[in-house]
């Protein structure tokens, strides 16, 4: 671990406190000019500031960490392709392959070099979902990249102030809904213009000649407390296997194996042993694998501190090359939360045996559920919209699951007033379900039904994704699990698995989305927690009886017969 450079306290956190005053207000920006309600309403994005050297100094408090974590190999690539001498004013560097960024198509990274005088000093950078980018909508049912979306290699979008006009009509032409998404990258590249005016006074006001002397000192801070923590850990290997409801060609269930090893003040987590990639839309590419790896060791070790480069140095994650979380090119992999999300659950219940209060139950939210609905309305115009509800969390050790919340990506529901306001969609039922959580000490988050008909004339084509529709959200240690997901179309039989449908006009969706799995031996939980559940509507009378031993009399009131369901567990 390389020497910091020496700050007192006091300028240290004012400064710091500053550049992130600075991300926030690009982030800000970035949902007040955003067209599409993925970026405006659903924050599906990653916004930070980097120095020169493309090192991440602070990030907007409202990022997704698979984004997050990714932008700061993209500043790399980009330095890479484009070197710090070859740029100037009015530059802008753009691309979405997979490969390079955050694992899929939708996310387009832009990065805006910011110049004090004529000396770089930093970089304004976001990356946003779009919610179109081409391809097959999304795509459920790929075997290869080619089917996602167009994929943008490291180029420069405006070159010395200078749009690149094929570029723009590159994309404008292979989008259902040009006007959302070149407006959504113009909120991006608005968003850094922003940043770097901020940035340029930040410096000018603080008396700093350049910021990479602050970002090393942040990164040397950030290191120095992850690895007091893991250094804190026993020394010790915790392996883990983890069979996946997705299928190969053959019909055989994709495992992910994880080796997690603890050796003084580092961690090492390898996926030797994970099923080969597959030919379907769910391979996550290394830089998401790791992205994802690394977020599940600091929020159960380090939730407090920053993200950047300290963060990640004492974490050292590596997958089979051509496996399901390091696939070679050109693997499908625009639903790569399939499969990456598993190993956040991989790597919490390795640390349960080290650290059980610091870890979640599986959630329900594995993966993510982001239906796609694309059409005509009543006046015959196009639209694309992303319809983004979850499950509930797992519980923790001393809390209750948070019912219908993503967990781990970050990003929030979609309003129904506005995906009614957007497309001819109505939303006929929105409800939390009853005994979706997993039963534990601590219950598990409540999933949700949501129903939704399409108004149109024309049929609604709609990309289904969605997960666990086999396999619930297991408890830990003790804990039961959630409920099973369930999608049906039109009251027919639940789908098996993520496709493409049609909607006829009056047609309606269901989507019941998973509940997460408890945590502990529900006969501990409290009865005054059990009967307050019941009188929610989150969990049955039945429900009370069996798994809480709680019988309710007529009046309502509870008699305890928990010492008859110790008896039986022990």
């Amino acid at each position: 671990m390389t020497a910091a450079p020496q700050f007192d306290p006091i300028t240290f956190q004012v400064l710091w406190s500053r550049a992130i005053n600075i991300a926030d207000e690009m982030a800000t920006t970035l949902v007040q000019t955003a067209f599409s309600t993925v970026v405006r309403d659903n924050h599906d994005f990653a916004v930070g500031i980097y120095d020169a050297k493309g090192d991440l100094i602070a990030q907007a408090n409202q990022s997704t960490p698979g984004q997050l974590y990714c932008m700061q190999r993209v500043m790399k690539d980009l330095l890479e392709t484009c070197p710090s001498h070859t740029l100037a004013k009015g530059d802008v560097l753009i691309a979405n392959d997979p490969w390079l960024g955050s694992g899929h198509t939708p996310d387009i990274f832009i990065a805006t070099p910011t110049f004090r005088g004529d000396d770089l000093v930093g970089f304004g950078v976001t990356c946003a979902h779009h919610t179109d980018i081409g391809g097959r909508l999304a795509a459920p049912d790929a075997r290869e990249v080619y089917e996602e979306g167009i994929i943008i290699p490291i180029t420069k979008l405006y070159d010395k102030g200078q749009p690149n006009e094929l570029l723009f009509q590159l994309i404008e032409r292979n989008v259902r809904i040009p006007h959302r998404i070149l407006g959504d990258l113009r909120a991006q590249m608005a968003a850094n213009h922003f940043g770097g005016q901020r940035l340029v006074e930040f410096l000018d006001e603080s008396g700093l000649d350049q910021l990479s002397d602050l970002t090393d000192a942040v990164a040397a801070q950030t290191e120095q407390n992850m690895r007091s923590q893991i250094a804190a850990l026993p020394d010790g290997v915790f392996e883990n296997e983890i069979e996946l409801e997705e299928e190969d060609p053959a019909g055989k269930r994709l495992v992910i194996c994880s080796r997690l090893e603890v050796r003084g003040d580092e961690i090492f987590i390898d996926y030797a042993g994970t099923s080969p990639q597959v030919p379907l839309p769910i391979n996550s590419v290394l830089n998401m694998t790791t992205a994802y790896s690394t977020f599940a060791i600091k929020c159960a070790l380090t939730p407090h501190s920053p993200n950047n480069k300290g963060t990640s140095a004492p974490i050292h994650v590596s997958a089979p090359e051509g496996s399901i979380l390091n696939p070679t090119f050109p693997a499908a992999v625009m639903h790569r939360t399939a499969i990456v999300f598993y190993c956040v659950q991989a790597i919490f219940q390795q640390l349960a045996a080290v650290k059980p209060d610091r870890v979640m139950a599986p959630c329900g939210t594995y993966p993510l559920w982001v239906e796609r609905f694309a059409g005509k309305d009543h006046e015959g115009n196009p639209y694309v919209v992303a319809f983004n509800a979850q499950g509930g969390q797992g519980a923790r050790f001393d809390q209750d699951g948070v019912a219908t919340t993503v967990f781990p990506a970050n990003v929030s529901s979609t309003s129904i007033e506005l995906l009614e306001a957007e497309a001819p969609l109505l939303c006929d039922r929105k409800q939390l379900i009853t005994d979706s959580g997993g039963p534990g000490r601590q219950r598990g988050g409540l999933g949700q039904e949501v129903v939704l008909r399409n108004l149109a004339k024309d049929d609604a084509l709609l990309s289904l994704s969605g997960g666990r529709f086999h396999i619930a959200a297991p408890g830990m240690d003790g804990g039961g699990q959630g409920t099973l997901g369930i999608i049906r179309l039109d009251d027919g039989s639940p789908e098996p698995r993520r496709r493409q449908a049609l909607l006829g006009q009056d047609g309606t969706a269901l989507f019941a989305y998973p509940g997460g799995g408890g945590y502990g031996p529900p006969y501990e939980r409290d009865p005054a927690m059990v009967l307050d559940d019941v009188r929610k509507g989150y969990v049955s009378r039945e429900r009370a009886e069996t798994d809480y031993g709680l019988v309710l009399s007529n009046d309502g009131t509870a008699v305890d017969t928990q010492a008859t369901i110790r008896k039986r567990a022990s």
